[in-house]
């Protein structure tokens, strides 16, 4: 499963935000991930500049999948999420769906 939504407002409509991206376990290796952020860019394509998603910083598999599909890394989020009282960090990542 994955979400897209386009941002809100007059300056950041040119921008959409992939997120809430989750693949089985079981379903890992069949290229299931590749075709559903595929499946988001071309959608968007038609409605936004820019996709943006945040991944855990210790999700090197996800942090791979994005960057062979265009995307890349602009920055971290230090402690941007927190869960059973551990912190994890969020690498930024955009891909500029104009440039192709």
């Amino acid at each position: 499963m994955v979400g897209f939504a386009v941002q809100q407002g007059q300056k950041q409509a040119h921008k959409g935000a992939l997120w809430g991206m989750y693949v089985r376990p079981a379903a890992r290796n069949a290229k299931v991930g590749r075709r559903l952020v595929e499946a988001v860019c071309n959608h968007a394509r038609q409605q936004v500049e820019l996709i943006q998603l945040s991944v855990v910083a210790d999700n090197e598999q996800a942090r791979r999948l994005y960057a062979r599909l265009g995307f890349l890394e602009y920055g971290v989020e230090k402690n941007a999420l927190k869960q059973a009282g551990r912190y994890y960090d969020s690498v930024l990542m955009a891909n500029d769906l104009s440039r192709h």
